[in-house]
């Protein structure tokens, strides 16, 4: 596949770029791509082609890809779908390497789109040119900042990889990612697959060094063999994370209807992603909790887990969705117990969840004994972490009301300043008591985002660690970890 990986590459860096279809009516996609291609730093030369226009958002546009004053590396079609086939021989005469089709209304219509799809696939292949779609949303490569969408999305540097079949839904993927604070490599959106396959991407991603774990939605493959052999591959090096829905028969018909993806038998699915160590999640916000975690966290060395919280009502909570998942609520060390005894009261249950009975800011003292627990492989930390500068905060706010002098709001505001660099120095122990012990410790806290732009959650952030919003949520992302940890270890 030597060519194909030269060609895909081609597509995420090339050096001129041509947009069929490009506007200057703000309301067309032809508009929204070619002002991405215009402001991709990475692309040297950018043309419109436009054959009702003599320029386009300031640029010399021309009728045709034959008008064109050299021949393109790459091309985006946003055109309606008779008249690709045209606009395809004229990529063929001009002998363009890659191509992206937006075009909707082909193959996923029925059989005479499949016709017409199977025509501008034959077109492209006598020159070797490659396509990606159509009927899809376009893609981006961060690390070059060049970018096909259509909006102006604010998509960060990192490691995740996305192979999308969806188009509409890839927006939504990416939007939660962002929410969620990951850090994008590379995006695709796959579309009817009339050429280029999601397994030809996975391959690219597999070797590409910028994505650290690959990410897909998917409806159907049409190549399930070959995607059982590369994710077999793939999966000992480098983490894969997968929204596959089809699940029922209606979500299997809508699946067909909207690429004319091949759904199949969803047990045969399961059984495929668990054999070739592919993690199989439910819904996006869990692809990024996922996604984010092996990305940054040590994979457990086992399923025995500690549960630290403020309060009983939490403990039950997380130990209950620990069970489910088959995560062991484990026995503390005598060692351990003697610790703790130093640090909590007598009222304390001595026991696995550990519950800090509502005693204060006690949260990292214990975090280090059970770390060091070696009857323990993993954490789950319920509460705690960032509260005291979540309630230094809110103590601000409260002073102020009770006494806004200067020399009272300069206390208060040292007396908080203090808080902070003392979480600031547990937070850079804990990470390197993390890689240290080679445990994972999963977060959850409540109301994070009111630790939005602190320090806290910029140090968090930095070190790929995700404060999750439910315990319930936490504990899946462990339980994937230890599934992923095992299939490694051959366990």
């Amino acid at each position: 596949m030597v060519a194909d990986i030269d060609r895909i590459g081609l597509m995420f860096d090339p050096e001129t770029v041509a947009v069929v279809g490009a506007s200057n009516a703000l309301d067309k996609w032809g508009a929204g791509i070619f002002s991405r291609v215009l402001k991709s730093p990475s692309v040297k030369r950018a043309y419109p082609i436009n054959k009702t226009s003599a320029e386009v958002q300031g640029v010399k546009a021309y009728p045709t890809i034959r008008d064109l004053p050299e021949p393109v590396d790459f091309v985006a079609i946003v055109i309606p779908y008779p008249d690709v086939p045209e606009v395809m021989r004229d990529c063929v005469a001009m002998g363009v390497k890659a191509g992206l089709i937006i075009t909707a209304g082909l193959g996923e219509t029925g059989d005479e789109g499949v016709m017409l799809e199977r025509e501008i696939v034959e077109c492209a292949h006598q020159i070797g040119m490659r396509l990606v779609g159509p009927n899809c949303m376009g893609h981006f490569n961060t690390s070059n900042g060049f970018s096909t969408l259509r909006m102006p999305l604010p998509v960060p540097k990192g490691g995740v990889g996305v192979i999308s079949q969806s188009g509409g839904f890839a927006m939504h993927i990416l939007m939660s990612g962002i929410q969620a604070g990951a850090g994008f490599s590379k995006f695709v959106s796959v579309g009817n697959e009339a050429d280029l396959h999601f397994e030809d991407f996975l391959e690219y991603l597999a070797n590409d060094n910028d994505t650290k774990v690959i990410t897909g939605y998917i409806e159907g493959l049409r190549k399930g063999r070959e995607f059982f052999k590369l994710a077999s591959e793939i999966t000992k090096r480098k983490p894969m994370v997968v929204v596959k829905v089809g699940k029922t028969p209606a979500g299997a018909k809508a699946a067909r209807s909207h690429t004319s993806a091949i759904a199949g038998t969803d047990e045969i699915y399961d059984a495929m992603f668990k054999q070739s160590g592919v993690i199989r999640v439910d819904e996006v916000d869990e692809l990024f909790d996922v996604a984010s975690a092996v990305l940054r966290q040590p994979l457990p060395r086992g399923n025995r887990v500690a549960i630290l919280t403020g309060g009983g009502g939490f403990g039950c909570v997380t130990s209950d969705a620990c069970s489910r998942l088959g995560l062991d609520v484990a026995q503390l060390s005598p060692y351990t117990i003697e610790k703790l005894n130093k640090v909590l009261p007598d009222r304390w249950p001595h026991a696995n969840p550990v519950d800090t009975v509502a005693t204060g800011n006690v949260t990292y003292p214990c975090i280090w004994p059970l770390l060091e627990d070696e009857n323990l492989d993993a954490l789950l930390v319920i509460g705690g972490i960032g509260m005291m500068s979540m309630m230094s905060r809110s103590m601000m706010a409260n002073m102020q009301q009770a006494d806004d002098s200067p020399s009272f709001m300069e206390r208060a505001e040292r007396i908080m300043q203090e808080y902070q660099e003392d979480e600031m120095k547990n937070l850079d122990r804990l990470i390197e008591y993390m890689d240290r012990y080679q445990k994972p410790v999963l977060i959850f806290g409540r109301g994070p985002e009111r630790l939005n732009d602190s320090p806290v959650s910029k140090k968090l952030q930095d070190n790929g660690i995700v404060m999750y919003p439910t315990p319930e949520r936490a504990a899946k992302t462990l339980a994937h970890l230890v599934q992923y940890s095992n299939y490694l270890h051959g366990r």
